[in-house]
């Protein structure tokens, strides 16, 4: 390159805020990551001759604008940059480093590598800068926090804590930001003392630095504590009020859009609260605003609810309605995309514990080869007696199956990780149906057609069997079988529950098999159950205040046979013949009948002597 390139390159370096060779928190005004700036950078670190401290922040430099294009380049070049500090034992530079590609991998939501970076900077710090060693241990807590491991974050965030505290160097937004990071994982864990507690502790050293955001959090997890106190007082939340709307102005005044907003619907909730729909709606509408300016889906899905309440509060039905449906929609379209997310969360939360599990395997594989050189030389030294050869193999056998049983307790460990993250997706899809039911059954509860309330609470019913399956799933120690005996009759305990009235008094009876299927075959029998039992309480007993219902489970040599007899007024010729050759119009015989291909099986109805009707579903 020519001397005039080399110094604009310089240049940028030199202007950047975000320049790693004074601070070590990163800044959010870099200067702008144009391909131009990126390509001088590359051939600056490859061709030019420059001082080795120049070398360093080149790299720092050309690391952090690549993050915003390629991750993996990005990562390639800052190792590069940690390599580069270490060989010149430039451990400060080195932290820098790292230090920088923990940050950027968070950003990222890379938190695989940004955990085993942060390791990697808790080790060298620890050898060389001491006083630095709490701020990799933040970010482990922090990434722990992240992924969803609450109880390991606060562990990490509360070391990190202790070590910052001893170390006289620390800035006053720096103690406060940790302060902050604590008190927002007691939220988490739903610890509201603590909660307040280190919030408060944070005020004084986040107002000292000037921290806008900062300041703004403390609000805004102050006003959450207050509006959740028990008992609800009007003290509590008038000062769950005050604090909320001191969050919601200094976001603003600092364009934090996404806290302003969130700030807002908490403040138009304790608005509500306090019987004041008109300011509740007002908050809703500005939070609305907010949330579709910084295109927050989310936020808007919520705002667009806390107007359908405040709306219901002020007795207007209709704009109520119009808010509650388009809220239900947006959720709608977003349903697929966070259950997505929930599960690549899950991934990373699996993939961040293995990597803390392979280190630990790693620092003990250490020490078992620095002792099996230690016995080597012991050895060599003893070669002359045969004692001391016999010795030396056997203690050499003795660690090789300690590490043969250390290989095998982490593959163990691995499979159990693996049914817990298989068990926790269960759990998540069994409470998602459950609130996919209580919103039916809500919008049953606000809909004037007898009509569409019967179908709502058809479907609610339908979820919740296929919810049952799962929440067995949860508790079962084998995640691919589903007892079937067990199933059923927690299934018509539910319907027996929900179907009867006191006027009209079934005895449900069973006799169930205990056979065995997997998810899938248990979900299908368990929605044609419902089916079954549903349509007997329905039509069968019409017109009676009694009347007796029995289903029967038995293996057959085709599989299984399913029976669900009733001694009601009994089906009609045509019923009959319609069930039986699958030719009908009604919604829950028709989902019999494809739930019966699905599990290739029959369905018969024939007349259950000497009143009622019986229906057979057995494998062909």
């Amino acid at each position: 390159m020519k001397g005039g390139a080399i110094g604009a390159v310089l240049g940028l370096l030199l202007v950047s805020p975000g320049a790693w060779a004074n601070t070590r928190t990163p800044s959010s005004n870099r200067a702008p990551k144009t391909p131009q700036t990126i390509d001088s950078l590359r051939a600056l670190v490859r061709h030019a001759p420059l001082p080795d401290s120049v070398r360093l922040q080149a790299l720092l430099a050309l690391s952090d604008r690549l993050f915003a294009q390629d991750v993996a380049e990005a990562r390639r070049v800052g190792e590069q940059a940690v390599t580069f500090a270490r060989r010149r034992r430039d451990w400060s530079g080195a932290t820098d480093a790292l230090y920088q590609l923990v940050v950027n991998c968070e950003r990222a939501a890379d938190y695989a590598a940004a955990m085993r970076y942060s390791q990697q900077g808790v080790e060298l710090t620890r050898a060389h800068l001491p006083g630095e060693q709490w701020r990799f241990i933040q970010t482990m807590g922090l990434v722990a926090v992240a992924t969803k491991d609450g109880a390991a974050g606060l562990r990490y965030l509360r070391q990190a804590y202790r070590q910052q505290a001893a170390t006289a160097a620390v800035a006053a937004g720096e103690r406060g930001n940790l302060l902050l990071h604590l008190a927002d994982t007691h939220l988490a864990l739903r610890q509201p003392d603590s909660t307040l507690y280190y919030a408060s502790r944070a005020l004084p050293q986040l107002r000292h630095a000037a921290d806008g955001q900062g300041l703004g959090r403390v609000y805004q997890l102050r006003g959450a504590i207050y509006a959740e106190r028990q008992p609800v007082s009007r003290r509590s939340l008038q000062a769950a009020a005050v604090e909320l709307q001191r969050a919601l102005s200094v976001f603003q005044r600092y364009d934090q859009e996404a806290d302003a907003a969130r700030a807002a619907l908490a403040l138009a909730r304790v608005r509500r609260l306090q019987g004041r729909p008109r300011t509740a709606q007002q908050m809703a509408e500005r939070a609305l605003r907010l949330a579709r300016a910084g295109r927050m889906p989310d936020d808007e899905a919520d705002a667009l609810s806390s107007l359908a309440r405040a709306y219901a509060d002020q007795k207007r039905p209709r704009r109520a309605d119009e808010f509650d449906a388009r809220s239900q929609t947006l959720r709608d379209s977003l349903f697929n995309e966070n259950k997505a997310r929930e599960l690549a969360q899950l991934q990373v939360r699996y993939d961040v514990q293995l990597l803390t599990e392979q280190k630990k395997a790693a620092e003990f594989e250490q020490r078992s080869q620095r002792a099996q050189l230690h016995s080597l030389w012991l050895l060599l030294g003893g070669l002359a007696t045969t004692i001391g050869v016999g010795g030396g193999l056997y203690w050499r056998l003795r660690r090789q199956k300690a590490l043969l049983a250390l290989a095998n307790e982490a593959n163990s460990q691995a499979v159990v990780e693996k049914e817990v993250l298989l068990q926790e997706i269960h759990h998540r899809v069994k409470n998602n149906l459950q609130l996919v039911s209580s919103l039916l059954a809500w919008q049953g509860s606000v809909l004037p057609n007898p009509v569409l309330q019967q179908a709502l609470a058809s479907s609610r019913a339908r979820i919740q069997s296929m919810a049952l399956v799962h929440e067995f799933l949860y508790r079962a120690d084998n995640l691919s079988q589903v007892r079937m005996d067990e199933y059923l009759s927690e299934l018509l305990d539910s319907l027996h529950r929900s179907l009867t009235t006191p006027r009209q008094r079934i005895q449900v009876s069973s006799r169930l098999a205990p056979l065995v299927m997997d998810p899938k075959e248990a979900s299908a029998l368990g929605l044609v159950v419902n089916e079954l039992v549903t349509n007997a309480y329905k039509h069968a007993f019409q017109g009676r205040d009694q009347g007796e219902l029995a289903v029967i489970l038995e293996k057959s040599e085709a599989g299984f046979r399913l029976a669900v007899q009733d001694d009601g007024a009994g089906a009609s010729v045509d019923e009959a013949a319609a069930t039986s050759t699958q030719e009908t119009h009604s919604l829950g015989l028709e989902l019999v009948n494809t739930l019966a291909r699905q599990l290739k099986a029959s369905v018969s109805t024939v007349p259950n002597l000497p009143t009622g009707t019986r229906v057979v579903v057995a494998s062909t």
